[in-house]
């Protein structure tokens, strides 16, 4: 197999990713990866002797516990409810426009 044919083989379209071509969920998505990227970095920050697919494994473990350490917060909840009336509130204003 070629390395062409391998990529091929690799990519994987599901319902959910047909939603990516939209210009505002590629925005969220580019400002999702560029975050990741950066949370990455700063765990890989913490211990330099981490590889990168390792920081990278340490970020998703994190990302699984995230929902139980957000709901044992509700300063981090009321935040979340807070940004999500933000971003409903700033959409509803572009429609009505």
């Amino acid at each position: 197999m070629t390395p062409e044919e391998e990529i091929r083989a690799a990519i994987i379209v599901t319902p959910d990713m047909i939603q990516f071509v939209s210009a505002e969920m590629n925005h969220a998505s580019a400002q999702a990866g560029l975050q990741l990227h950066n949370f990455v970095d700063f765990i890989q920050s913490l211990d330099p002797r981490l590889e990168r697919y390792e920081a990278t494994l340490l970020t998703a473990a994190f990302l699984e516990n995230l929902p139980g350490i957000c709901q044992n917060s509700p300063e981090v909840i009321n935040s979340l409810r807070h940004n999500a009336d933000f971003l409903i509130k700033g959409r509803n204003e572009k429609t009505q426009n």
